[in-house]
């Protein structure tokens, strides 16, 4: 008989393992890249050009492989979990890699201000196609957990929501809140002090700035490439949304780490749950990323070793594809041999 019906999983086998072997060797090689070529050298306060190419690359590279994998998930019938999540999942690893591809145009290329860039829209699109991907993944299931696992999910998201919060907003001080303004406080003393007589004041004269005298203006270190006028346009228009755009990430991933953290219970110890515990670890890398991220505020400098995360968050989402894949196979045709 042939090789085929005696091992009819091994070409199955061997394709789920080739892809778990690819997102994992693609991981450590990214550890190692930032590791090995991320730190900066005494008196430089950014990395080489040719480092944050290579870092873009690694992360976009991630998340087209998880994207691709989602996608061959919702295309078969097969798949447990339903298509429809799976499509959800891959527009938001699509849509991330777009916002990738904007932030370093913005930020290495054209040398902008990449706090509020053309990417943020990307990346507000990915977090709600994650997001309501994972909820389609949750809710259809009938969860029913104990009191503990109930709590340790409101621990979860109460703790995420407080990091988020703290990083992205700083510590509520009611004193600072309560307490005068300096300017105010000063007002009052000048107002309580004695009044002195005050000393001559001899005239000054203020000299008139020629073009000659005159300073030169501060240059603006640009990018690798000149920014083209629509992007200065609109560059300088998305300033305004810098505070929006926070508020925007500081829900979409406490929205994450929530459901992460349901995922993660709800489908423990399951039969499919090995891909979902990919899927939660993937939720809880990116939201590690957007957390350093924020916690680094306007000393960020690119290539950072935190960085990571996010390419780690990619590649989990592609083995927890891989696996849902295999098992969704695997599980089909067990069945049908039963019948």
């Amino acid at each position: 008989p042939p090789r085929s019906t005696l091992f009819p999983y091994t070409t199955l086998f061997r394709s789920s393992q080739s892809t778990l072997i690819l997102c994992a060797g693609w991981g450590v090689l990214s550890i190692l890249f930032f590791l090995l070529f991320g730190a900066l050298a005494p008196g430089e306060e950014s990395r080489p050009d040719w480092f944050l190419i290579s870092i873009t690359f690694l992360e976009i590279f991630a998340f087209l492989l998880a994207a691709f994998l989602c996608f061959r998930n919702s295309g078969s019938s097969q798949i447990i979990s339903g298509g429809t999540v799976w499509l959800a999942l891959g527009i938001g690893m699509v849509a991330f890699a777009a916002g990738n591809v904007f932030f370093f145009l913005w930020g290495t290329v054209w040398g902008l201000d990449p706090s509020v860039s053309m990417g943020d829209g990307f990346y507000f699109i990915s977090y709600i196609a994650m997001i309501v991907g994972m909820l389609l993944a949750a809710l259809p299931r009938r969860i029913d957990l104990s009191m503990p696992q109930w709590i340790m999910i409101f621990a979860i998201g109460i703790a995420g929501v407080v990091i988020a919060c703290v990083l992205n907003y700083g510590w509520p001080s009611v004193a600072t809140q309560l307490s005068p303004r300096p300017a105010m406080a000063a007002a009052s003393q000048m107002a309580q002090a004695p009044p002195e007589a005050a000393p001559p004041v001899a005239p000054v004269e203020v000299p008139v700035e020629t073009e000659e005298t005159a300073e030169p203006e501060e240059e603006i270190v640009a990018g690798l490439l000149p920014a083209p006028r629509w992007a200065l346009t609109l560059d300088s228009q998305l300033e305004r949304f810098a505070d929006p755009v926070t508020l925007m990430y500081v829900i979409a991933d406490c929205f994450l780490v929530v459901i992460a953290a349901a995922l993660l219970v709800a489908f423990w110890g399951g039969r499919f749950s090995q891909s979902w515990k990919l899927i939660a670890i993937a939720t809880f890398c990116l939201y590690i990323a957007d957390m350093a991220f924020a916690a680094v505020g306007d000393s960020y400098t690119e290539g950072a070793l935190w960085e990571v995360f996010w390419t780690l968050s990619a590649l989990f989402f592609g083995m927890g594809a891989a696996i849902e894949y295999d098992v969704s196979k695997r599980s089909r045709r067990g069945s049908r041999r039963r019948a």
